[in-house]
């Protein structure tokens, strides 16, 4: 009689329940889907053995003809299953041109019964006496040997500490835990005063309003002096303030002026660590870098030398009193998180690797735990582990600990991101008419694309997390001839859209995600068909002329490049070139043939505008500008975005009249959002659309930190 099959498995750490389509992944019970179970089951039977693609199907699919793209979708949804991921494997492991292989651990699932060690009668006795005296050591000296570990920390809701029209952020709790700093937007939300909220009083007191913009406070190690950048408009500084006095003479202290700063682009947060050094990042040598100031208070603020830290390039980080520094930076389309010690040789230690930017980002006060704003206000450990504290109705903005108390606050709220479009005769620089809002502002509305003939636009609506606590993204199709834009697809929710590219007869779209996956949208049939996936990069995804086919370029295990061709009447991939040169801006690709697929589309376009235009702009004012907007290309030249200090500027570079052209202001952004900005164009460069953030919206709330009984 055969042995039958174990209802629950051990994998590393994670409990496989198959009776119940479950498995427990850090202590918590999720579904599973049952194909995903099935591929387990074959991988488990195997273990140990490279078990190939054929047999996946054979096993998974028995009765239905599938592809290769099949199998890789289940692999990688089970891999996110088990929270695995594949460049370090504890699960699953690739094995290049053949399949896959489990390197997991496989164990019983543990039961009460196997923990239980019976005695022998030999050792009975024994074991009753040292229980005995160990029994009355243990009553004796319970509470010093035995003390029950350190209770968690939980988290309950307050209250809010501010309800006023526009965005509270850039939080910052005093030494001493009474005060909490912040940027508000003023009365017409085009710049930031600087207000504290006295823990105290209850209060808010406005400490800055000058005209200008104040933004990102910063407190002294021993809480007597307050820094913060100030703009104005052809300007930016890097100020400081006693706060020494009671409170309500701040907004009467004289202010020093420290540095200059860059005015081209928002600011970072200041760091504060000790008296003498204060740590931010500006961009230099096309990029952004850590920089260290050196200072002295006495008899007043002044710099006394700036420098660049190693070689980083940091799109967020915070830094302890001990001068542990954690850091976000991206490359190859990944963020990483990493911890730095900035007394030793500047070694990154990587702590996580995803392809979201996870930010606002925060050191927590106990050691290898931190904060996260993403989709939620969450605690990690360095392990993995992870304690939800809140899901907003909204985005989180910015985050805050008191140093004190542990208590947590908090910048939560909305942004209204709609879609214009413009119609403009280039010949005359003259728009036809005014800019149409393309959306609604009920949403977050992004990533629009227009046809090559500027008769449709497509667009990615998002609702962040609402009333139902869940993430809704829909694609969107507007009409030029139609009044209102019509619903073609809803987005599962583990898809993040990256772009979407119409193919030349406009009868299909391509849905770009952050995890290298294309799908393909029919703009008649309304279905949503995965048809690109399993590859860890691509680049230069492009429709065929005739919009039959599509080719894309993918990077195999070993990093070489390969060239594909996917055909939609046969609905297969198809492998074109082996170890092909990466396709980039040269003579079988000009400027106006690439998009935002190619993995150098930036680069090029920052170099192209920096060298058309290096007597008006200086290449550290566009770079950030690009980051923040992507721009589009046509045949006739480049929409770009300039950001100047808050306000951002529309403008066309005409390539064959060699013209800067300026269209159109489109507003203030005052705080950087992990969004997606950017410009489409019709292939003549007549028909525009773009995204404009309208407004935010965020008010600051309070969690109270308790202890946790201990279980």
């Amino acid at each position: 009689m055969s042995k039958a099959e174990p209802k629950q498995l051990l994998l590393n750490d994670v409990l496989i329940d198959f009776a119940s389509l479950k498995i427990k992944v850090a202590g918590k019970w999720c579904a599973i889907e049952a194909k995903q179970l099935q591929l387990l089951r074959l991988l488990i039977a195997q273990k140990g053995q490279a078990v190939t693609r054929d047999k996946i199907m054979d096993a998974v699919w028995p009765d239905v003809v599938v592809s290769d793209n099949s199998v890789s979708q289940l692999v990688t949804q089970l891999r996110k299953s088990l929270s695995d991921d594949k460049n370090t494997a504890y699960f699953i492991r690739t094995i290049p041109r053949v399949g896959y292989q489990l390197i997991a651990q496989v164990n019983d699932a543990p039961t009460i019964l196997e923990k239980v060690v019976p005695a022998s009668p030999r050792t009975s006795a024994l074991f009753i006496f040292a229980g005995l005296v160990l029994g009355a050591l243990f009553t004796l000296l319970s509470q010093y040997l035995l003390a029950p570990e350190q209770a968690r920390l939980d988290y309950q809701y307050q209250s809010r500490l501010t309800s006023a029209p526009g965005a509270e952020v850039f939080l910052r709790y005093s030494p001493n835990g009474r005060y909490l700093a912040f940027s508000q937007s003023n009365d017409q939300q085009s710049q930031f005063d600087l207000a504290v909220y006295d823990n105290q009083s209850k209060t808010v007191h406005s400490i800055k309003n000058s005209g200008y913009s104040e933004e990102a406070p910063v407190w002294s190690p021993d809480g007597k002096w307050l820094a913060y950048f100030r703009y104005d408009p052809i300007s930016c500084d890097i100020r400081v303030m006693s706060v020494e006095n009671a409170i309500e003479t701040w907004r009467l202290s004289p202010e020093f002026r420290l540095t200059r700063c860059q005015q081209r682009h928002g600011p970072t947060k200041l760091h504060w660590v000790d008296e003498r050094t204060i740590y931010t990042t500006h961009w230099q040598d096309e990029q952004p870098r850590l920089i260290k100031y050196t200072l002295s208070l006495s008899p007043s603020p002044k710099l006394e030398a700036q420098q660049v830290v190693g070689d980083f390039k940091p799109l967020a980080f915070d830094i302890s009193v001990d001068n542990t520094l954690l850091i976000l930076e991206k490359s190859a389309g990944w963020y990483t998180l990493s911890e730095v010690d900035l007394n030793t040789k500047l070694e990154r230690r990587v702590i996580k690797r995803s392809r979201h930017s996870h930010a606002p980002l925060l050191l927590d006060s106990e050691r290898g735990y931190y904060w996260l704003g993403d989709d939620a206000l969450r605690r990690y450990g360095y392990n993995g582990n992870k304690q939800t504290v809140h899901e907003p109705l909204g985005f989180i903005a910015d985050i805050a600990i008191n140093p004190q108390t542990g208590d947590i606050a908090h910048a939560e709220g909305h942004a209204r991101i709609n879609l214009y479009q413009i119609e403009l005769d280039l010949n005359t620089e003259q728009l036809l008419k005014s800019a149409q809002q393309l959306s609604s502002s009920s949403r977050m509305d992004m990533l629009p694309a227009v046809s090559l003939d500027g008769q449709q636009s497509a667009f990615i609506s998002l609702q962040k997390r609402g009333i139902t606590g869940f993430t809704h993204s829909e694609v969107w199709l507007k009409h030029k001839q139609r009044k209102s834009a019509n619903l073609i697809a809803t987005l599962p929710s583990d898809i993040t859209p990256k772009y979407l590219l119409f193919s030349p007869n406009g009868d299909n779209i391509l849905l770009a995600d952050q995890l290298h996956n294309i799908y393909l949208i029919n703009t008649f049939s309304r279905r949503l068909v995965p048809i690109i996936s399993g590859f860890e990069q691509l680049n230069g995804v492009h429709w065929a002329q005739d919009s039959h086919s599509i080719y894309y370029q993918a990077k195999n295990p070993q990093g070489q490049w390969q060239d594909w061709r996917y055909d939609i009447q046969l609905t297969s991939n198809t492998l074109v070139k082996d170890n092909a040169p990466l396709e980039t801006l040269d003579d079988d690709h000009l400027l106006w043939q690439l998009n935002a697929s190619y993995i150098e589309y930036e680069k090029h376009v920052s170099s192209f505008l920096a060298a058309a235009l290096e007597q008006q702009l200086p290449l550290s004012q566009l770079l950030p500008s690009l980051s923040l907007f992507k721009p589009a290309v046509f045949n006739g030249g480049v929409y770009y975005v300039l950001r100047q200090g808050h306000q951002l500027r529309l403008y066309c570079y005409l390539t064959t009249q060699k013209r800067n052209v300026f269209i159109k202001e489109l507003g203030v952004y005052g705080y950087d959002l992990d969004i997606n900005l950017n410009i489409s164009s019709s292939a003549d460069g007549t028909h525009v659309v773009f995204s404009q953030v309208d407004g935010i919206e965020t008010d600051i709330l309070l969690h109270k930190a308790t202890k946790a009984e201990t279980q």
